[in-house]
């Protein structure tokens, strides 16, 4: 099962420019009343198939992950850089071995990356590969060896989302083998490794909340002052198959109900992978699975406050 039918299945399920010209971090976008998504890396980054991104602590690389053989749950990580101004081609993560890996999240002192990869697993007995947690630590000028990390996988289920929070945590989806059920989950880092994962309680807590709105995970901002959403569809009956960003926002001890984010950033298709630049004044996002789009968070935020 290919990434797009995943998230195809999820909705299913009730579950699922122009280049920048200066040095990153690039300058902010216009801040207006009609402030709107820019496509970002065009011809370069936004060229089709391309997932959710992470960017190194300097803003200087940005790794993603790309679908390599169509129809076929076939990805590689690749990494892209901001020479002289402007982004460089992609190129592959050599991660040891011609396995489909998924979801790069790099650390923010940049030493480790932490990904999903349908690698064999030691001790897995399933039927057939699923993709479980990796990490691997900067090697030089590359990366070394991956390490399975037993204490956040479950054997046999799908990981997904990977992210790691500028509090150190980890935070992930994990999928049942059946793809009909899908949690949020987070584990903190004690500086020795991941501990066991816990639901993800802002997230969670929403899943239940409407008939008409399937949220199926969410990640935190970088201050985490905000939670974003994956919504799956609002309206089964007419759109089926898309999905869109939402947000719910800290208030003192609780969270504000979910709403769409404006400013264009939700389209009729699939808007979806949101991730931050390194100093968290700017919303990345990817439409269809085909271009990376960026709009500055504060703009975005003011759409639903």
């Amino acid at each position: 099962m290919n990434l797009f039918g995943a998230v195809f299945l999820f909705v299913l399920f009730g579950a699922v420019a122009q280049f920048s010209t200066g040095d990153f971090p690039p300058p902010l976008l216009p801040q207006s009343k009609d402030a709107a998504p820019e496509l970002f890396g065009a011809d370069v980054l936004s060229v089709g198939s391309v997932y959710r991104g992470s960017f190194a602590p300097d803003g200087r690389a940005l790794y993603f992950f790309k679908q390599v053989v169509p129809d076929r749950e076939e990805y590689r990580i690749f990494v892209s850089r901001l020479v002289a101004g402007r982004w460089t081609a992609p190129e592959r993560i050599l991660l040891g071995g011609e396995y489909s890996d998924l979801y790069p999240a790099i650390s923010e002192d940049g030493k480790r990356m932490v990904f999903s990869s349908y690698r064999p697993v030691p001790g897995d007995a399933s039927a057939k590969p699923n993709a479980h947690l990796w990490t691997v630590e900067r090697k030089g000028d590359g990366w070394g060896e991956p390490v399975f990390l037993a204490t956040v996988s479950t054997l046999g289920h799908y990981h997904s989302w990977v992210e790691l929070g500028r509090d150190g945590a980890l935070y992930f989806r994990r999928t049942t083998p059946d793809w009909q059920t899908t949690e949020t989950l987070f584990s903190h880092w004690n500086g020795n490794a991941f501990g066991a994962p816990a639901k993800f309680a802002p997230v969670e807590r929403w899943k239940d909340w409407r008939p008409d709105v399937r949220i199926v995970g969410g990640s935190p901002s970088p201050d985490g002052n905000a939670i974003f959403l994956d919504v799956a569809t609002q309206n089964p009956k007419t759109r089926r198959g898309a999905s869109d960003i939402w947000v719910s926002l800290r208030r003192g001890n609780d969270w504000s109900e979910p709403k769409p984010l404006g400013a264009g950033v939700n389209s009729d298709g699939y808007d979806v992978f949101p991730f931050f630049s390194r100093d968290g004044k700017t919303l990345y996002f990817v439409r269809d699975f085909t271009a990376f789009y960026r709009i500055p968070l504060k703009d975005v935020l003011k759409t639903v406050r």
